[in-house]
Parts: C-alpha cells; structure tokens; sequence
C-alpha cells in the first residue's frame, strides 16, 4: 500500500473519530439540556394552573373547562387533579403519536422527565393534588433535526478538510516525487538534482539522493572514461594513434561484408625498413615521434575520404584502404607521399626506404590472408627496389596465390611423410597440485633443420589445402605411443573439419581398437559449437 493511500486512511479514520466524538457529546448535552428545561416547564405550569385553581371557585364545570383550555394550549401529555387521597378528580391526557425520529434514535436518546406536582387550595384546606407531564414527542423531533444539521455540516466540514488536506498532502510529497524521478533519471543514465525541501524528513532524504546522483554520475563517468581508454589501448596502436591490426581487419571485413554497398576497394601497405636502425640514430623518443607523425597523417587523410580506414599493422607496416577510390595507382601515390612528407623533416633519415604496395581488394577476399601475401610480396621486390611503388593486379594475386599454396601444400606433404610431429606437454593441476592429464598441443617441423612450429603458423594452411585429417590421425598415433609407454593422461584438441569427417572417426576408432588400454586415459576436445 502506498504511503499516500496510508496518510488518506489515517485522516479518514481521524476525521471519522472526532466527528463521532462531538456529535455524541452535541446529542448528549442537547439531550440533558432538553431534560432539565422540560423538567423546570412541568413545574412552573404546574404551580401556574395550581394557583388560578385554588384562586377560583371549586365548581366541576369550570374547572374542566380550565384544564381542557390549559391542556390544549400547552403541549402536554397528562394533566391530573386528584383529591389528597389520590382519587381521580378531572385528567386529560393525549395517545402517544408517531415521532418524526427514527427508532433507533429515540431509544439511544431516551428522555426521563419528571413531571410538575402543585397543591391545589380549597381556602385553608387541600382541595388536591395537580400533576403535569408534557409532550417529550417535539422534544425528541428537535433533537433529531439538530442532529441531522450537526451531521451535515460536519459532513462539508470533512469535505472541506479532506480537499484542504489532498492539495497540503500532494504539496508535502512533492519531494519524494522528486525523489522517484530523480531515482529513474538514474536508471536512464540521467543525472538531475533536486531542490532540498523546508521539511525536515524530506530534506535529509533528498540531500541523500542529490549526493547518491553526484556519486554515480562521477563513477559512471570514471568508468566510462576507464573504457574508453581500454578500447583505445585494445583497438589502436599508442604510438601512431592508428588502429591496431585486429581492430583493422574486423573493421575491414564488416565494410566489406555489405554486398548493396561494396564492390571492390583499394588496400595500400607501406614498409618502413630497418626501424630499428632508425631507432638507434634518432633515439626511442624521436622514433616513436616519426611514428606518430606518420599515423597523424594518415589519419587527416582518412578522417577526410569517404569510406577510409588507416592502421599500423605491424612496427614496420602501415595500410591505408578505401571503399570508394579507383585508381589505384593514384590512391598508392598519395598514401606514399603522405608519409614521406611526413619523415621528410628529418634529415638524417635521407637514404630512409619506403616500399608501398597497393593491390585491389574484391569482396570475396580476406583481409588476413591479402595482407599475408602483399607481406610476402613486399619483401621479395623491396630487395630488387628499395623504395619502390608497386600495383598489383588481379592476375599478380592469383599467381601469388598459387605459389603460396603449392609451397605449403609440398611443405606439409614432406613434414607428415617424414612424421616430424611431436606433442608438446603442459600439466593441469587440481586444487590439490595433482595431475589431471597433460594438455598437448602439436608441434611441427617443416624442413629437416628447421625450428618447430606451433599448431597457429601451419594449421590455416592445413585447412585450406585439407590436411588436417591427416594431421590428426598422426597427433592421436603419437598420443597413443605415448600412453602406451607408461605416461599421463593426455588431451588433445580435435579440429572441426576432422571430427565432422566420417573416414576421420572410422580411422581413430581403429586405432584406439587396438590399444583399448590407452582408451580411458586419452581425452579428446573439441568445439563447442560442433559439440552441440
């Protein structure tokens, strides 16, 4: 129940109690009051009518015809003469009526009056005894309507108060209406103050609320700073103030994605050799000032094209696409002389190389593996021509393309014939230190000589070129022998195209068929979401 619906029953049941308190007392001193004058009224008729009696001569005619005009005039109920031994004389008397009061009323109002005696003289004897009682029935009317006009104006009185009383009420609680709404701007991330009210309860409670606000305005605020800075440390590179290159490729592939916008755009990366010998002569500061004045510049350019995004792939590497320009040639020069402008200003770093490549970027491409190419690419032509500028067409990628896949397909090939895989071991723990089994992910060497890789460098190029499988069947072969020779439990991560492939789950059924010991001691993970 609400606080206004208590207030409003608590003044009801107030204003009902006083009301019935002072009607009672009204009635019951009405009543009392009614009693006593009634009382003295019977007395003084009585002594009156006794008196005009004894005065007159005692003759039965005239003395009726005294009564009967003294009743009739009178509002009485009874008038007896009796003699001193109490036998009846004259009496006139009227049948009780009908009171225009209800029943209920009259009995709660009941009227013992005492009726008016006088002796009646005969001379210097007793002629009799006079008795009158008058009508209480215009008594009990009076009372009633006296009543009614008591309960009516009490009634405007309430009607009065209670319209008073609602327009003090809403004035009163107007400040924890303030309060409410001061709570819900909150919840809509608004921050509003309220005024602080003349009433004593009131003004605490909304002194309260306008620091709560001023509380969670500032933390909201700290925080929203706080994130900001974590996007920008996590999406952009610190010292150019360009995006990193995760934050590039997601932003890439969602431009790119838009098949009612996009139809094909321009990727430009520059190389900027031997950093580190530009470190060492102009010092870590002054580097990292050369960088940031390279970023600036392709932002401003960025900021400026329609549909431009600029980053700093790598320490070396800068990329610069657009979704909207054409000529590609243009486009690289721009970027170029952009950032050479920019390193101009140094003068020690005159013989300083520039490699730019551009290439054109269609809608099925992928970021990653374009840049992995033009990668490649720059390093190749940057030793025949330094600081050269370089288009490359669609042909060019394609060639690219296939060279790449034709050197890991041959590399793969050999590393997995010649079986030069291993597991790499990393103990998990239980709370206890003890060992739950060995988390192996696969290493592998592609050249005889050559450094072992983890699952990251080779594992795309496995999927593309579909070796995988292969590779698996051979993790789960060396997981086997090693479980065979005594060692702990050992997990190993499954991939996904490998664990949806029917003759990949029929060959791993046989080999663990044949080492049915090894089963219960080699764990298997895989994705969630093949899982499910």
């Amino acid at each position: 129940m609400s606080l206004i619906k208590q207030l409003w029953i608590a003044t009801i049941v107030l204003v009902v109690l006083v009301f019935s308190a002072s009607l009672t007392a009204m009635v019951s001193t009405s009543r009392d009051y009614v009693v006593e004058q009634m009382k003295e009224k019977n007395i003084d008729n009585a002594t009156s009518l006794a008196l005009t009696m004894s005065q007159m001569e005692k003759d039965p005619i005239n003395m009726e015809l005294l009564i009967a005009a003294q009743f009739d005039t009178g509002h009485y109920q009874l008038i007896r003469l009796s003699d001193p031994n109490g036998n009846l004389i004259l009496e006139r008397s009227k049948e009780s009526q009908q009171i225009n009061a209800p029943t209920w009323f009259v009995q709660l109002t009941a009227m013992n009056i005492y009726p008016g005696y006088a002796q009646v003289q005969d001379g210097w004897s007793q002629y009799g005894r006079l008795r009158i009682e008058s009508d209480t029935r215009f008594a009990y009317e009076g009372l009633w309507e006296a009543s009614q006009r008591m309960f009516a104006v009490s009634l405007l009185v309430g009607m009065v108060g209670a319209l008073i009383g609602s327009i003090l009420l809403k004035r009163l609680l107007r400040p924890l209406n303030h309060v409410v709404q001061q709570a819900e701007a909150i919840g809509e991330r608004r921050f509003v103050t309220s005024t602080i009210p003349k009433t004593k309860e009131f003004r605490l409670l909304v002194k309260t609320m306008n620091q709560l606000t001023e509380r969670v305005r500032d933390m909201l605020t700290e925080e929203s700073g706080r994130l900001e800075k974590l996007r920008l440390e996590a999406n952009y590179d610190s010292t150019s103030g360009l995006m990193n290159r995760t934050y590039f490729f997601n932003r890439v592939s969602a431009m790119t994605s838009d098949e009612e916008d996009f139809n094909q755009g321009l990727l430009v990366v520059a190389h900027l050799n031997d950093l580190s010998q530009i470190d060492k002569t102009l010092g870590h500061d002054e580097t990292n000032a050369l960088l940031h004045r390279m970023g600036q510049a392709l932002q401003d350019f960025a900021e400026k094209e329609t549909d431009t995004l600029a980053a700093r792939l790598s320490g070396t590497d800068f990329a610069v696409f657009s979704g909207s320009a054409s000529n590609a040639y243009a486009f690289a020069s721009t970027i170029k002389g952009l950032l050479v402008k920019a390193i101009g200003a140094e003068t020690s770093l005159d013989g300083l190389k520039l490699p730019t490549l551009c290439t054109r970027f269609q809608r099925q491409d992928k970021i990653s593996d374009l840049y992995s190419m033009i990668s490649t690419v720059i390093a190749e032509i940057s030793q025949q021509s330094p600081d050269v500028l370089h288009v490359m067409e669609a042909d060019d990628i394609l060639q690219h393309q296939k060279q790449d896949e034709a050197e890991w397909r041959q590399l793969l090939t050999e590393a997995l014939e010649a079986k030069r895989l291993k597991l790499a071991y990393f103990p998990v723990l239980d709370t206890k230190g003890k060992v739950i089994h060995q988390e192996s992910p696969v290493r592998m060497q592609l050249g005889q000589n050559d450094a072992w890789l983890p699952a990251g460098e080779f594992i795309s190029w496995a999927n593309r070129l579909e070796l995988v499988c292969r590779i698996d069947v051979m993790v789960i072969e060396k997981a086997l022998e090693a479980l065979a020779a005594g060692g702990d439990d050992i997990a190993l991560n499954i991939s996904t195209r490998a664990i949806c492939d029917q003759g990949f789950i029929k060959q791993v059924a046989r080999l663990i068929a044949g080492k049915p010991d090894c089963a219960r001691r080699l764990w298997l993970e895989v994705h969630e979401r093949v899982a499910f």
